[in-house]
């Protein structure tokens, strides 16, 4: 896929954590590209062999109020909920502090075709894909 993206807002995509501290599970950092051990150790437990991390705040990087990011947000987990995907709660953070942090969700056992589909739906210019070697690769959908 060709990007549009600003590349100084792709540096901050590849450099940033990304969290999962969702009470139903232990909590870990992720970051681009990186095997992360917590992350496959949690997809096996969980019995997939795929997820993703995806935010529904500031669609297309261009901010958004509270309430519009918050109403995206539950839209999204609404969405998931609705396909019966288990999900745990995270946020992606700029570990220099340029943008904001971003609530998140991981998607477990989702497809990578629904994995771009969860981002172009909620206007997001990339998000993370993860496969059963527990390794996040940025996946752009512009």
């Amino acid at each position: 896929m060709t990007t549009e993206i600003n590349p100084a807002l792709l540096a901050i995509y590849k450099k940033s954590d990304y969290r999962v501290h969702d009470r139903a599970c232990p909590a870990f950092v992720m970051h681009i590209d990186e095997e992360c051990w917590p992350l496959r150790d949690l997809m096996r437990r969980e019995g997939v062999e795929t997820a993703c991390f995806v935010s529904a705040y500031n669609p297309r990087s261009e901010p958004r109020t509270d309430d519009e990011n918050a109403r995206a947000q539950e839209a999204l987990r609404q969405d998931v909920m609705r396909r019966g995907l288990r999900f745990f709660e995270g946020v992606g953070e700029d570990p220099g502090g340029e943008c904001a942090g971003e609530p998140c969700l991981l998607v477990m056992g989702v497809s990578r075709e629904e994995t771009e589909a969860f981002g172009l739906r909620y206007g997001q210019n990339a998000l993370l894909w993860m496969e059963a070697d527990g390794i996040p690769r940025l996946m752009l959908t512009r």
